[in-house]
């Protein structure tokens, strides 16, 4: 199993409309995996990715119900709100970083190593001031949205970022990463856990299952 990151034939809008021409160069990928424990409230959720010598973009979109944000600051706890996840470990690194990001545009990002030892670096509102958010939904949703919300998270996460905290190359075409997209709403009404891969268990930090990303 693998994802094709296309590179961007231009500038790229975070903002731009789903089917807009700076999206619709991407490859869509749907999170089809549904763990047990999730609730009867699957929202179809699908990520597009591309990049440039700059940067790399991520734009999810979610079919939601029942959408709730409370995590007031970054590195809150926003897997308990409606929440989409990128998780990647760069070409020969040990470390992978976990992005992420309630439906409010707050930011969870660890460099990690091992999460269950808690053996991971916090990064710094400074550094997480370097990934560009985009969001449809305001910053704080509560109450919840009970009724049918369709919802856009988008980021830029800069390569300099990569080159900072591992020995990436900055060239990465052709590059083959490891990494995992999913999706949780654990304090919601209806928690579910969705995911890109199977994984072997519901939990999502489990780097030697995840499937190749590759770099156009």
């Amino acid at each position: 199993m693998s994802y094709l990151i296309k590179r961007a034939n231009g500038p790229v809008d975070l903002s731009a409309a789903w089917d807009s021409p700076t999206w619709q160069q991407a490859v869509a990928l749907k999170l089809e995996v549904v763990f047990d424990r999730s609730s009867d409230h699957r929202p179809p959720t699908t990520v597009k990715m591309l990049y440039d010598d700059k940067n790399i973009y991520g734009l999810f979109q979610v079919e939601d119900h029942y959408v709730r944000a409370v995590a007031q600051q970054n590195q809150e706890q926003v897997c308990k709100d409606s929440c989409v996840e990128f998780f990647v470990r760069p070409a020969g690194q040990k470390e992978y970083f976990n992005f992420e990001i309630n439906c409010g545009g707050t930011l969870l990002l660890y460099r990690v190593r091992d999460c269950r030892a808690k053996d991971f670096d916090v990064l710094s509102e400074e550094t997480l001031a370097t990934i560009e958010r985009f969001h449809t939904l305001p910053k704080i949703v509560d109450p919840e949205i009970q009724e049918p919300t369709v919802w856009r998270l988008g980021f830029r996460i800069p390569i300099s970022f990569f080159e900072e905290y591992s020995t990436i190359n900055p060239n990465l075409s052709g590059q083959v990463w490891k990494a995992n997209f999913t999706k949780c709403a654990d304090d919601t009404s209806h928690p579910h856990w969705l995911s890109w891969l199977n994984l072997s268990k519901l939990d999502f930090h489990l780097p030697d299952e995840f499937a190749d990303i590759i770099f156009e």
